[in-house]
C-alpha cells in the first residue's frame, strides 16, 4: 500500500501549465486522470461505493490513459473497514492540524471538506495528472456505473466540470462530484496565497465551490462545463438521505436516461430531526421530491400507454 502523508509546507508553483498528455482518440481521453475519494467515515456503506468507483476506473484504464484511484482519509482516525480496494494509494490527511495551522482564507475555502484541505498540496507535489475527479464519501450513483459519468466528460477540455448553481456567495460549483484540471487546482493554491499575502487584486475569501468557479470564470485560459441536470437525481448541499432511504428509493427513482443518476448527500445514519433538519425544512423537501418523482413516473407511464395505442 502506498501511504502518503501530506506536507504542511507550501510549494510555490509557476504559471498555469498546459496538459502534459495528448488525447487518445479511441479512448476519448484527455490524459491521465486521478480519482480522489475523500472519506472520514469507516463503514461498509462508504466502502461499497469506493469499490464501485475503483471498478469503473479499472474499466476506463484498459488500453487507455490511466484512471488512478487515491483514497484520502483522516490521519487522526483508525479505519477497520474502509480501505483502498487494491491496497493502492492512501493519503492520510492531518485534517485537524491542517485547519488549525491554516490561514483564514484557507479555512474558509476548506470548510469541512477533507479533499479541499489536501488536494492543492497533493497536486503540487505529484505532477503525473492532468485532471482530478473529486468524489466525497456521501455521493452516490445508482441505476448505472461511474464509468458512464467519466466517459461522458473524458474528452472535455474544461478545467472545471460540476453542477453549477447560484448561492449566497454568488455562482458556485457544487463539488461533491466534480472534475478539476490540475492547473486550476494550482491556480487555487496561488490565489489563496495571494489572499494571505494581502496582495492587491487578490480575491475575497470564499468556500471552495464559489472560490473555484469564480476563479475559473475570471481566467481567460479556464473553461467550465456544467454536469447536465439529467445526471442529477437528488443533488444538493443539505438534507441528506439516509442509507435506508437510498436503498429503498434510488433503484426505482424516475430515470428517463440510459445512464446512472447522482445523489448527494447520502449518509448511512442521516439525521431525521434536530436544528438543521428543521432549519432547512428537510421533511418537506423529502415529501416534495417524492411527490414530484411519483408524478414524473406516472406521466411517463401514461405517455407510454398512449404511444402503444397509436
Amino acid at each position: 500500500m502506498r501511504v502518503v502523508a501530506l506536507s504542511l509546507l507550501l510549494v510555490r508553483c509557476g504559471a498555469e501549465d498546459q496538459p502534459r498528455h495528448a488525447a487518445a482518440a479511441h479512448c476519448a481521453s484527455r490524459g491521465r486522470t486521478l480519482i480522489a475519494f475523500g472519506a472520514h467515515t469507516d463503514e461498509s456503506f462508504v466502502q461499497n461505493e469506493l469499490t464501485n468507483i475503483h471498478n469503473a476506473a479499472d474499466a476506463m484504464s484498459r488500453g487507455c490513459p490511466a484512471h488512478d484511484v487515491a483514497l484520502f482519509v483522516d490521519a487522526s482516525k483508525q479505519y477497520g473497514v474502509l480501505r483502498h480496494p487494491t491496497n493502492g494509494t492512501t493519503v492520510r490527511v492531518p485534517f485537524a492540524l491542517l485547519k488549525k495551522n491554516a490561514s483564514a482564507a484557507t479555512r474558509a475555502f476548506v470548510s469541512h471538506q477533507l479533499l479541499m484541505a489536501s488536494l492543492p498540496a497533493y497536486v503540487a507535489e505529484d505532477k503525473r495528472y492532468d485532471y482530478v475527479w473529486v468524489i466525497e464519501e456521501d455521493a452516490k450513483l445508482a441505476q448505472g456505473s461511474w464509468d458512464q459519468l467519466f466517459r461522458k466528460f473524458n474528452s472535455s477540455q474544461a478545467d472545471l466540470i460540476a453542477h453549477i448553481r447560484r448561492t449566497r456567495n454568488g455562482m458556485a460549483a457544487l463539488l461533491p462530484v466534480a472534475r478539476l484540471s490540475t492547473r486550476l487546482i494550482r491556480a487555487i493554491r496561488r490565489d489563496l496565497a495571494r489572499i494571505d499575502n494581502r496582495e492587491r487584486g487578490a480575491p475575497r475569501r470564499r468556500i471552495h465551490g464559489a472560490f473555484s468557479y469564480q476563479l475559473c470564470r475570471g481566467r481567460s485560459w479556464c473553461a467550465t462545463e456544467a454536469i447536465p441536470r439529467e445526471w442529477l437525481a437528488v443533488y444538493r448541499a443539505k438534507c441528506a438521505w439516509s442509507g435506508a432511504k437510498f436503498e429503498k428509493d434510488a433503484e426505482t427513482w424516475f430515470n428517463p436516461t440510459s445512464h446512472g443518476l447522482l445523489y448527494h448527500p447520502v449518509k448511512l445514519h442521516a439525521p431525521t430531526s434536530g436544528r438543521d433538519f428543521k432549519r432547512y425544512n428537510c421533511a418537506k423537501t423529502f415529501a416534495k421530491e417524492l411527490s414530484e418523482n411519483g408524478r414524473q413516473r406516472a406521466q411517463a407511464a401514461n405517455e407510454k400507454r398512449g404511444g402503444s395505442r397509436v
